[in-house]
């Protein structure tokens, strides 16, 4: 990668690096979601979803579509899927590891 993408990238990963916007990608790997369905889900506010899921969507990583009054986010592109399956296996093995 050049210097322009590893700055992207850099970028991309900050904006996943949050409990609430890590389990917005969880929760979405189910199917698509309303924002309510996600803050619920979350436990967080409204308003704190809504400023999460606006950091999510400026790098691309989910999309929203309003139906009437309601609100409806999907992953943007699936095969970040693989990214997160990575993450969580490192976390398994890290974990482990930890406790030997």
């Amino acid at each position: 990668m050049n210097n322009t993408k590893l700055e992207l990238a850099a970028r991309i990963l900050h904006a996943l690096a949050h409990p609430v916007r890590l389990g917005v990608i969880q929760e979405l790997t189910m199917g698509d979601k309303t924002v309510t369905e996600l803050y619920e889900a979350l436990g967080c506010s409204q308003s704190m979803m809504s400023q999460q899921i606006n950091i999510m969507s400026q790098y691309g990583l989910v999309e929203t579509c309003k139906k009437g009054t309601v609100k409806y986010c999907k992953l943007a592109n699936p095969e970040f899927l693989k990214l997160f399956s990575c993450i969580d296996k490192h976390i398994d093995n890290f974990l482990v590891n930890k406790q030997t």
